[in-house]
């Protein structure tokens, strides 16, 4: 075995962690799409490395000192080594066990300390210790240990010295491809238990906004129906007499428009987690004057700019609307810091923009400015069919960018 191979831990390679799924990028794409996409592929990097290694083996074997008498063995025999990294993920035992029983070989006939071919070596055995399962670990390990301390009395030394260095390196690696193994797994088994609960955690943070939103609409809707059902009572009981086509009308208005609360409240009553909510209109975008000055008092300074036309939207899109400014100032309230934030209502011909933006400096990520807030915006935009964008501004801050179709 290549003596460069005993000074280093057979361990280097860093497991893959696990990929943060929660919060949107500027773009509107989860961040774990944006580090996938930039992420190199780990058999392409196993074929780069393969590669690289290969070339300065060749040199440090002719060029370098250490192999005068036996460089075309190490010539033909090296790049086996490095040749196997680009396949060790698919065999990973097959690849541990050749390498260990080739360098068992070669340390015993032509004892060398090429630097390249440990470092091969290491990444080698690594997917015995890593990738392999356990009853192909435990009979891939113990055949390397067998080849090299069977080995080592064929080697040029006496057999008491050849012994000597044999049985310390032999212990020292198969230890540490055991550790390894098993601080590896136990990474990889926390990584993946992490990652579930955060994938839990933004489901469960859907849901609960969906049924929030569900909550609120029909408290809106309720209440607009509630008023035509007492609006059409009221026309009924004052019509004068001869009118009795209108009256039935008013009274079918009357009879539909009940049942509909009636379905409503049985439909939506599972949701509330209150039974006692009282049953009131859902603020609005005039109500963004109030929001404003509230948060103005809690210590974030705020603009509102409106542009556009005011006019009255559906309730449920003033509702949205109204929702996803009150969340935005609400993080950054919490994460800016010492900024200022503008909030600009822009009503279109057929949509209803929106951008909250401040110009902290708290929160270097998505993740930290806003959490499953993100979610519950992203999901009141996606209900209209609308486009979400949120993100790090380029001079500095985060912005909203919302925009609501309203045809």
């Amino acid at each position: 075995m290549p003596s460069a191979a005993r000074l280093i831990f057979p361990g280097l390679e860093i497991a893959r962690p696990a990929d943060d799924t929660s919060s949107p990028s500027l773009y509107g794409d989860g961040m774990r799409s944006v580090l996938t996409r930039a992420r190199i592929d780990p058999q392409k990097r196993d074929y780069a490395v393969a590669a690289i290694l290969t070339v300065p083996l060749e040199l440090e074997t002719w060029l370098g000192s250490n192999a005068q008498g036996h460089r075309v063995a190490l010539t033909v025999a090296g790049p086996f080594f490095t040749a196997a990294i680009a396949v060790r993920r698919r065999y990973p035992t097959a690849v541990g066990v050749g390498a260990g029983v080739l360098g068992s070989v070669l340390q015993t006939r032509w004892p060398s300390a090429e630097i390249t071919m440990g470092i091969a070596w290491i990444c080698d055995f690594y997917a015995l210790a890593v990738w392999s399962t356990a009853r192909r670990f435990a009979y891939g390990l113990a055949t390397v240990v067998t080849f090299e301390l069977g080995l080592a009395p064929l080697g040029r030394g006496s057999v008491e010295s050849d012994y000597k260095g044999a049985i310390p390196f032999t212990v020292i690696s198969g230890v540490a491809a055991i550790i390894v193994r098993a601080v590896v797994r136990d990474y990889d088994r926390r990584a993946r238990i992490a990652e579930r609960e955060r994938d839990l955690a933004a489901r469960e943070a859907v849901v609960e906004e969906r049924a929030r939103i569900a909550r609120e609409l029909h408290d809106a809707i309720a209440h607009n129906v509630s008023m035509m059902v007492v609006q059409a009572g009221a026309e009924r009981s004052t019509l004068p007499g001869g009118r009795e086509s209108t009256r039935e009308v008013l009274q079918t208005i009357e009879h539909i428009g009940r049942g509909a609360l009636t379905e409503m409240r049985r439909l939506v009553g599972m949701l509330r987690t209150d039974g006692d909510d009282p049953l009131a209109p859902q603020p609005g975008l005039r109500d963004l004057e109030t929001l404003v000055t509230q948060v103005r008092e809690a210590g974030l300074p705020v603009d509102l700019r409106v542009e556009g036309e005011r006019r009255d939207l559906p309730a449920g899109i003033e509702l949205s609307a109204y929702r996803i400014v009150q969340e935005a100032l609400t993080n950054a309230l919490k994460h800016a810091g010492e900024a200022r934030a503008l909030v600009h209502v822009r009503f279109g011909a057929d949509s209803l923009e929106l951008e909250i933006a401040d110009d902290g400096a708290g929160g270097g990520a998505p993740a930290l400015r806003g959490g499953h807030g993100l979610v519950g915006m992203r999901e009141r935009v996606a209900l209209y069919g609308g486009r979400f964008d949120a993100g790090l501004r380029p001079s500095g801050g985060f912005a909203v960018r919302v925009l609501l179709p309203i045809r």
